[in-house]
């Protein structure tokens, strides 16, 4: 059976983790030297750390994106205040004269933080060019516009700026999980070296025997039916890669898991000695060197 890394980091973390357990306890005895426990331990840690500096950036990139979207929305507050005292003067339907106030093909506000930072630096511009527009009561001034401008730009380059970092630290990511890949194959091929395809140390570090067969497919057409009052007959169809199957059962309110009664070569079974009056779960497994199968569909009789 193969041993190939596994694809998700948190699966290689404690695929790697299985690995400096067992080299820690069997490792020099098997004589590993060029991926010693610490060594692997160095990898995973590497790998912890950047994925961890990731969750922070990417809070970080949060919070940023909030602030621009709260300071976005004073910004178009400020838009509408501006428009309802500029209406008198401009009309209180769309026109050209309306673009000179940061408006665009209508009076709608800006729907995204990039149009608000645009329509704040417009009405900025016009303010400045007829200060007796002003309306300090109302906060509707040149310097207001100019401040929500440079705070929307600012918050916004926060984020331009936590994106690029997060880039970063996710390149950094990948390339520590890359490590500790490269890690894990380092640790496999020396194994092999240094054990024996069915050299059960493997498990010791939670390998698969490279020597031992894939585990069987699960078992199809398993039927179950009464031969008796308390006997059942079962048979199912041949899975690939089986040289044996486990029979397994469950007692409805009785057994809290299902429990091996028989270890058959061939395709059909006879289950004796099940409780009488009982509902009878039944289920199989195919098994080879290389391990057990997964479980077939369960089959439930009822006996007399």
């Amino acid at each position: 059976m193969k041993n190939e890394t596994e694809r998700k980091d948190s699966d290689l973390l404690t695929q790697c983790q299985d690995l400096a357990t067992g080299e820690a306890a069997l490792g020099n005895a098997a004589g590993f030297a060029q991926n010693k426990a610490a060594m692997i331990l160095v990898d995973i840690a590497g790998l912890l750390t950047q994925r961890e500096a990731v969750e922070v950036g990417k809070g970080t990139l949060a919070t940023y994106r909030d602030v621009v979207r709260e300071v976005a929305g004073t910004g178009r507050m400020f838009m509408g205040f501006s428009r309802d005292v500029f209406k008198p003067r401009l009309g209180g339907e769309f026109s050209e004269p309306w673009k000179l106030v940061g408006f665009e093909d209508s009076l709608s506000l800006p729907k995204t933080p990039a149009e608000t930072q645009i329509a704040l630096k417009t009405i900025q511009k016009y303010l400045e060019a007829h200060p007796t527009y002003e309306v300090a009561a109302l906060n509707i001034t040149a310097a207001r516009a100019e401040e929500l401008f440079n705070q929307l730009s600012a918050a916004r380059g926060a984020v331009y700026n936590q994106e690029m970092v997060v880039g970063t630290l996710l390149e950094a990511r990948d390339a520590a999980s890359e490590k500790l890949r490269r890690r894990f194959r380092g640790f496999v091929a020396e194994a092999t070296q240094l054990l024996g395809p069915l050299d059960q140390r493997w498990k010791a570090f939670g390998l698969n025997l490279p020597g031992a067969q894939e585990t069987p497919e699960m078992v199809e057409g398993l039927q179950v039916v009464l031969i008796g009052a308390t006997a059942a007959a079962a048979k199912w169809l041949a899975p690939a890669r089986a040289e044996y199957y486990r029979v397994w059962i469950r007692v409805l309110n009785v057994d809290p898991e299902y429990r091996a009664v028989g270890s058959p070569a061939d395709l059909d079974f006879t289950i004796e000695n099940l409780p009488s009056n009982a509902a009878v779960d039944v289920t199989l497994t195919a098994v080879n060197n290389g391990g057990e199968g997964p479980r077939s569909e369960a089959v439930r009789i009822v006996t007399h």
